[in-house]
């Protein structure tokens, strides 16, 4: 079986953008007829779908024509190692590997005819645990950042979600948004002021009071912190028992998240801008962090996401797939949480109900709180290809 060509689908998402603005997917096509879908993870990009996808059919045509798509790890090497003089864990580039990559695996289970998780190692569980960012009301018209810091309406909004049956809810209780603490375009580490502070105090404990015990809080920064400013912040969340404390500080100085690690009984999470196993070594290394949020659409793809649980595992760590974008990155990262033994929870968007189904010949399927486990070949969801291209952005189309 060799690789023959490559298709990209830009899409633009309509408001409310649950899972970003735009999402890019590809379909790898072989000499056998059988194809396989996989999805570029748009959020770290600088770059438009137009610009992207002109990046992906470039390395596929220059490296990928002829490669059978049952050597993943030649495939990983040939494009990390070999396709330029780079070992630099870029974020563009490993983006793309991720979506070739999800691509080889769904091509190979459908080649079997079985799930991409039972080609690593088999199913641990039967279903993946699930949490969703706070939304607004469908109808309501407060942005989601102003909802996290109006304490009494999030925690309305948060009882709403475990009433559905989720066990974990995940918020920026500072609105992920610049601060006069920072300056006017100057996205630095701060120290948040007194009224920030009491603000976000306010906002989870209205959320804990709201739902008990019956889910879990995910205090979800965005790496604006020093690791002092970090530690003040922690330290009044403690009571609240957050579930973990995500990316306190910037995510590339291991040293400094570490100082938040030590200086806190809440779990630190943090991964989801790292893009290799090298990156999450430093991190073990350190030992800043108890929980490993990895994007499977990041790290370099499936496999990689596995070697990275594994490393973790050894080290008593737990993972969860980090989730911000379309439904095929999704759909790899269940496959993942099947199979690794040290999954905590995984992020989704809501329940993947619209857009994230419309775009999928079979919806990912959600009851109770978890993703269900697929038994369809590969990631078992195509993707649906006229949809995608009639919501292609107009800019990709000229």
């Amino acid at each position: 079986m060799k690789i023959t060509g490559v298709e990209t689908f830009p899409v633009e998402v309509p408001p409310p953008h649950k899972g970003g603005k735009v999402w890019l997917f590809l379909r790898l096509d072989t000499d056998t007829g059988v194809r396989g879908y996989g999805e570029v993870m748009m959020l770290a990009s600088a770059f438009r779908p137009r610009a992207m996808a002109v990046l992906v059919e470039d390395l596929v045509e220059t490296h990928l024509l002829g490669h059978d798509p049952y050597e993943i790890e030649l495939l990983y090497d040939t494009l990390y190692s070999r396709a330029g003089y780079s070992h630099y864990p870029e974020q563009t580039k490993l983006a793309i590997i991720s979506a070739l990559e999800m691509a080889c695996w769904d091509i190979v289970g459908k080649d079997v005819g079985r799930p991409v998780h039972r080609l690593l190692g088999g199913a641990v569980r039967d279903r993946v645990r699930t949490y969703t960012y706070i939304y607004p009301a469908d109808d309501g018209d407060v942005d989601r950042h102003d909802l996290w810091t109006q304490p009494d309406l999030v925690a309305e909004r948060a009882a709403h979600y475990a009433d559905l049956g989720f066990t974990g809810v995940k918020l920026d209780p500072f609105g992920f948004a610049p601060t006069q603490e920072q300056g006017l375009g100057q996205v630095v580490p701060v120290q948040y002021s007194l009224s920030a502070l009491d603000t976000a105090e306010a906002v989870i404990a209205k959320i804990r009071e709201a739902v008990g015990s019956r889910c879990d809080i995910l205090v979800g920064t965005h790496g604006q912190m020093t690791a002092a400013g970090a530690i003040r912040l922690a330290r009044r969340l403690e009571p609240y028992d957050p579930l973990w404390f995500e990316e306190p500080v910037p995510p590339e100085n291991m040293a400094e998240m570490a100082k938040v690690a030590r200086g806190t009984r809440i779990p630190i999470t943090t991964g989801e801008r790292l893009t290799t196993k090298y990156d999450f070594a430093r991190l073990i290394e350190h030992e800043a962090a108890a929980i490993f949020n990895l994007d499977v659409g990041q790290v370099g793809g499936i496999l990689e996401s596995k070697k990275i649980a594994a490393m973790a595992e050894a080290h008593y760590l737990q993972i969860s797939p980090h989730v911000w974008g379309g439904p095929l990155i999704a759909a790899a990262s269940v496959q993942l949480g099947l199979c690794c033994p040290n999954f905590l929870i995984m992020e989704s968007i809501e329940r993947f109900g619209g857009l994230h189904a419309e775009l999928l010949d079979e919806p990912i399927q959600w009851r109770d709180g978890y993703a269900l486990a697929p038994d369809r070949p590969g990631l078992g969801h195509d993707l649906n290809e006229d949809l995608a291209r009639r919501l292609a952005p107009k800019e990709h189309e000229s």
